[in-house]
């Protein structure tokens, strides 16, 4: 009998975890609240680049359709809307300050601002659009 229970709570646990394990939530509830920093950049060109300074690259959704972004030595702030899993920014007002050649500001900014479509998977965000995918997480 305790077998039983054992292996029932067992599948009881999985069913419950596995929608939160297997698809990505597009709600925009699911991008609100707290800052998402970058772990990697893979360009349109197919190049994926693990960034080490994770706090330099950032997105914060607000409530209302606003957002804060830090592109390295650059602050950006702009809007977004949300519908299913699209994505859209509108355009970034940003410091323009020359943040060094090895910089990755160029190419996050032209992925946000470019974002196309959305998913968060745990405390993982990835941002797609045409010219590339952001992995971010909090």
């Amino acid at each position: 009998m305790t077998k039983k229970i054992v292996v029932l709570a067992c599948l009881l646990a999985l069913s419950v975890l596995s929608p939160a394990c297997g698809k990505a939530s597009t709600s925009p509830s699911a991008v609100i609240g707290g800052v998402w920093k970058i772990r990697s950049i893979e360009t349109y060109a197919g190049s994926i680049v693990g960034i080490a300074n994770t706090a330099g690259y950032t997105v914060e959704f607000k409530d209302g359709g606003k957002l804060a972004a830090r592109a390295d030595c650059n602050q950006c702030s702009g809007t977004y809307s949300i519908s299913g899993d699209s994505l859209t920014v509108g355009a970034l007002a940003c410091t323009r300050a020359f943040c060094g050649s090895s910089s990755y500001d160029v190419a996050f900014l032209d992925i946000l601002s470019n974002a196309t479509t959305f998913g968060v998977q745990g405390i993982e965000l990835t941002i797609d659009s045409p010219k590339g995918t952001l992995r971010m997480s909090q």
